[in-house]
């Protein structure tokens, strides 16, 4: 695919979520990017980025420049350790012969 198309495309995708707060913008437009571009898509986009993002939207880069760097958590789903009342898990509904088991 030619460099401008990939450029068109995501400053199109990036007019998009322009008006929308700005960490909500940089999240939606590389989420937006990572679900639905190929990788080779995103890796040409990368290359672009490298070489100084030539007629990207500088929200774009910004966002793009923010995913190429990978993520920031440490893997797990939540950092959020639950209160001295949160449920320590139950039985399945199929436990014993109940729901779908039976």
């Amino acid at each position: 695919m030619k460099s401008s198309d990939l450029v068109r495309m995501a400053n199109q995708i990036t007019d998009f979520f322009g008006v929308y707060p700005k960490p909500e913008a940089l999240d939606g437009v590389a989420k937006h990017i990572h679900n639905t571009w190929e990788p080779r898509m995103r890796d040409e986009l990368r290359e672009i980025l490298e070489s100084g993002g030539k007629g990207l939207n500088p929200l774009c880069v910004e966002a793009m420049t923010i995913y190429f760097q990978g993520p920031k958590s440490d893997g797990r789903r939540s950092n959020v350790k639950p209160g001295p009342h949160a449920p320590m898990g139950g039985k399945p509904s199929f436990a014993e012969g109940g729901g779908d088991a039976g």
